[in-house]
């Protein structure tokens, strides 16, 4: 039964809620405007947050674009829709 709890607590403490920061989210740099020829565009990506926090969906914007390698974002629409919040962004890697 130890045992049990234990793998339980264990895999609780491992993930990662949308919003909280990875150390690769950490890495991402948000921009105000577009980048320039200095960076280049890894993919899209969409953060939400169903508790309708909009520096949540950001933050999860900012994770997901660190697990495609890019180490920046340009937030292109933010959608509050009640209890949900989402932030759309394209991601880049700048040199």
């Amino acid at each position: 039964m130890k045992l049990l709890f234990f793998c339980l607590i264990t895999l609780v403490g491992c993930s990662t809620a949308p919003g909280i920061l990875t150390d690769s989210g950490k890495q991402v740099e948000v921009f105000n405007t577009k980048p320039g020829n200095e960076c280049s565009v890894v993919g899209k990506v969409v953060g939400d947050n169903d508790k309708g926090s909009m520096d949540l969906a950001r933050n999860h914007a900012r994770n997901l674009a660190g697990k495609i390698k890019a180490n920046a974002i340009h937030i292109t629409q933010e959608v509050p829709n009640g209890q949900k919040a989402q932030v759309f962004a394209t991601a880049y890697y700048c040199e």
